[in-house]
């Protein structure tokens, strides 16, 4: 165990080395001979590098602000992964943050719905978009544009850099086979949470879980599905205990922000802080290209390890958002009630959708 550690540790090293000196002639960054401060960041998730979140802060974040930060040679950062929870379990990441446990980490907002309503627009919008790039920019626009974003953290001691997402297109992913919205009626589905609230009008019972326990939920058989996205049946082998992809539609989310605790925050140079901000919107960029990339080969793998594929009928998946509450305008009604102007925030949202031209099959904030 301890030589796997071990030959894990060198090999992200080797790898974000590599990362940095590929970014570096890429971008023209300058190869100082020396750097003259190094900052000690802890960086924290409970997933494991198994998981993308965890996987693309290995290859693009954290590269990339050694990187940006290569170009003067001013500093240098002594990352120390505190990844596989170590630290902190799936979903504690933000209380980690919060209590100075870790400088900082990437956390999944969806198990946070109760402390940050306004970033649980992309589940409160489903079957609107499965581009995960667009998600990014445009709820990092939001960001810029409206307070209520970066009022959530105040109390929550914490600054954010970006939000991204990496559920591109959830899918059912079974053990008994769904060939119609009408087979969901009466299963058990794992799911984060605010996207269980999708499939239980249709018949479905909700359970809460997370990427940590969703496999082991269905093998054991106290789900008989899971809600997932391509990436993760790949990614994660979810194949080996799902035979069946129904490929549903729903589109994706925002579920993910890189965050910094305050008082790390206050203690970093500008320069750092400048570097930061930077990789973490190319780490939005960067996990939404990966996720599609892996999607696009979900398919064909499910297939080749046994599995079997259904695609919604396009008017069943038209059919199925009209059924649902109007989640939307209850998100918008809650947050409208402590002050934050959430049906302009929705309308933004789902105008940049109309506007890319997205296959959206309810118009959420009409």
């Amino acid at each position: 165990m301890m030589k796997f550690t071990m030959d894990m540790k060198t090999s992200n090293k080797a790898m974000r080395g590599a990362a940095v000196a590929v970014l570096a002639a890429g971008i023209g960054f300058a190869s100082p001979v020396y750097a003259q401060e190094e900052i000690d960041v802890s960086i924290v998730s409970g997933f494991s590098p198994a998981v993308a979140a965890v996987r693309i802060l290995q290859e693009s974040f954290m590269p990339g602000v050694d990187a940006r930060l290569a170009e003067t040679g001013n500093y240098t950062i002594n990352w120390r992964e505190a990844f596989s929870g170590t630290l902190a379990k799936p979903a504690g990441e933000l209380e980690a943050i919060e209590a100075g446990l870790a400088d900082m980490g990437v956390i999944p907002t969806g198990f946070h719905a109760d402390k940050l309503p306004v970033y649980q627009i992309g589940y409160v919008t489903p079957f609107t978009t499965t581009d995960l790039v667009l998600i990014h920019e445009v709820v990092d626009g939001l960001v810029d544009k409206y307070p209520a974003f970066r009022d959530t953290w105040t109390d929550l001691n914490q600054v954010t850099l970006s939000a991204s997402g990496i559920p591109d297109n959830y899918i059912l992913c079974s053990s008994e086979p769904i060939n119609s919205v009408s087979d969901i009626d009466g299963l058990k589905v794992a799911g984060a949470g605010p996207n269980l609230r999708w499939i239980e009008p249709v018949g479905a019972t909700g359970v809460t879980g997370s990427l940590g326990n969703f496999y082991q939920l269905v093998e054991t058989g106290v789900v008989d599905a899971m809600l997932v996205w391509g990436e993760s049946v790949v990614s994660l082998k979810f194949y080996e205990v799902c035979g069946n992809y129904f490929n549903a539609n729903l589109g994706g989310v925002n579920s993910y922000v890189i965050n910094v605790n305050q008082q790390a925050w206050d203690r970093f140079p500008d320069e750092v802080k400048e570097a930061m901000t930077e990789a973490a919107k190319q780490y939005g960029v960067d996990i939404g290209n990966f996720a599609a990339e892996l999607g696009s080969q979900a398919l064909d793998i499910f297939i080749a390890n046994g599995g079997s594929v259904v695609e919604i009928d396009p008017q069943e998946r038209a059919e199925w958002a009209e059924t649902l509450p109007n989640l939307a305008q209850e998100w918008v009604a809650s947050l409208e009630a402590s002050g934050v102007p959430a049906q302009d925030i929705l309308t933004d949202y789902m105008q940049a959708m109309r506007d890319a031209d997205q296959p959206i099959a309810r118009q959420w904030d009409q």
